[in-house]
């Protein structure tokens, strides 16, 4: 299990490089309404810039959830409450990570130039909408790590009440709005609010942790 120090840091600057990464990757024109097809031109005139922003995303979404991970293992035990939520979490967090890294080897693939795969009849714009397709199924898996986690840290009271408080509530709204939305409605919104929301208390968090860490020694 990783130390507690080292699950502060990976939820404190996880979030927070990802951040970085993502206007990166603006900056050479990946996102927005571009379609695939103009995505996967625009990192190929930028491969270098592209191959940094993607590994480096990669990097940081591993950081955030083996860090997540660690962190409810760490809240499990058979004399502790919410220990089957928090074992739920972690469970669900390291699932996250391997999803992850099967949608960056597509995306490599579908991105590579002179790539043998394309050459020998690969199609690029279907592997790399694949591989948005199968980033996008990950929310669903993270509105369940930060209900169950947030949960856990309600029973449990191993931190502030504020922050399980906080993960449960976000949860539900990536969760319901997930579920119930049909565009820009209410649970589109709902949705948002629990997007926007998970990297800020996943950095709060790991800044309690590592204050916690620090009093203690």
């Amino acid at each position: 299990m990783l130390s507690k120090r080292l699950i502060g840091f990976f939820m404190f600057l996880g979030p927070i490089l990802a951040v970085i990464m993502i206007i990166l990757e603006q900056t050479y024109g990946r996102g927005g309404d571009a379609s695939f097809g103009e995505q996967l031109i625009a990192m190929s005139d930028n491969y270098a810039l592209a191959t940094i922003g993607s590994i480096g995303f990669a990097i940081d979404m591993l950081a955030i959830f083996i860090g997540i991970h660690s962190l409810a293992r760490s809240m499990q035990g058979e004399n502790k409450p919410g220990s089957d939520l928090a074992g739920l979490a972690s469970i669900f967090a390291i699932l996250i990570a391997g999803i992850y890294m099967v949608s960056l080897g597509i995306e490599l693939a579908a991105t590579e130039k002179a790539s043998d795969w394309a050459k020998q009849g690969g199609d690029p714009i279907n592997a790399f909408a694949l591989s948005e397709a199968i980033t996008r199924s990950i929310f669903v898996l993270d509105s369940l790590v930060m209900l169950f986690l947030g949960l856990a840290i309600l029973i449990q009271k191993n931190m502030s009440q504020i922050v399980g408080g906080l993960f449960t509530f976000l949860g539900a709204c990536v969760l319901l709005g997930g579920i119930f939305s049909a565009g820009d409605n209410w649970a589109g919104m709902l949705w948002f609010i629990g997007f926007l929301g998970f990297p800020i208390m996943t950095s709060v968090t790991g800044f309690l942790t590592l204050m916690q860490v620090r009093r203690n020694s």
